[in-house]
């Protein structure tokens, strides 16, 4: 196994501020450079889960990441890579008070398939939510039929 490009203390500094990644050109990123941040942060936290994954740092690090995080879709990324690997569950009630639809549509999901005697709870905590696949996941568990999931996916065995 080759020798991981930049340390597990790089890579987290750099999941934490955005700056760039020692080595890292600067003047043409292979994404567009409205996307920097977003990029740069999903292939930071790509690295630590391929390189670190195991290591109880990298694991809290992407948690703290997941928890407050500036950049929702790097959030989203932590949290889904905590959930394969069965981290996820301190961070779902926070979740499911979370400002991002995304990261409360997990959070809902994750008790849908987990808890499922909590579904009268979630139904009532977001009857009015705007977010139409938070409704379209709970009117469909309501029917008694297999949910989707759209964000939640399944630990690793």
């Amino acid at each position: 196994m080759a020798a991981p490009a930049w340390s597990l203390e790089t890579l987290i500094h750099t999941l934490f501020t955005g700056e760039k990644l020692p080595g890292e050109t600067s003047d043409a990123p292979p994404w567009p450079l409205a996307w920097d941040d977003d990029y740069r942060r999903s292939t930071v936290i790509s690295h630590i889960d391929q390189d670190y994954g195991e290591l109880p740092q990298a694991i809290d690090a992407l948690r703290r990441f997941a928890e407050s995080g500036d950049v929702p879709e790097a959030r989203m990324h932590c949290v889904k890579l905590l959930g394969v690997r069965s981290q996820v569950q301190p961070l779902i009630e926070q979740l499911l008070e979370d400002e991002e639809p995304e990261l409360r549509l997990y959070a809902i999901e994750y008790l849908l398939v987990n808890e499922p005697e909590r579904f009268t709870e979630l139904d009532q905590r977001f009857r009015d939510d705007q977010d139409f696949q938070i409704q379209d996941v709970l009117a469909i568990f309501k029917r008694g039929e297999p949910i989707p999931l759209y964000c939640y996916a399944m630990p690793e065995k």
